[in-house]
């Protein structure tokens, strides 16, 4: 099983807490970024200025921040989106988790990677 643990994302300011998913030592948000193309560098600093506005409690309209309909696995997904990007992770008791990012174009596999990652975490705390 693998090993998780939760670190705040200092970025992000505000009310709500925001909190990245490292797995196995790895954080899958902080390797997407790397990994990232420059061309999307500035899209990204947009998607954490809507974190910022979600942790200070501000809305933000659907086609930028949405949570999915049903609850899977008793944790709500969430969403953030931009042109071509997209930063998905869960509602958790202490704010919101994000456990990972991706583009558009990848996003059928990126949500299927999500739904993994999530639930592995979620059968590791719940024991």
């Amino acid at each position: 099983m693998p090993n998780f643990e939760i670190r705040n994302i200092d970025a992000v300011r505000g009310t709500q807490k925001f909190y990245k998913l490292i797995k196995d030592g790895t954080c899958q948000m902080d390797e997407f970024e790397n990994d990232m193309e420059a061309e999307y560098k500035s899209e990204l600093r947009t998607i954490y200025a809507y974190m910022d506005q979600v942790a200070n409690l501000r809305p933000l309209p659907k086609t930028r921040f949405h949570f999915y309909n049903k609850d899977k696995g008793g944790y709500r997904e969430f969403e953030f989106k931009s042109k071509h990007l997209r930063v998905y992770g869960i509602a958790i008791n202490e704010g919101k988790l994000i456990i990972l990012g991706g583009t558009k174009s990848n996003q059928k596999n990126d949500t299927t990677t999500f739904r993994r990652i999530k639930k592995e975490y979620i059968d590791s705390i719940k024991g």
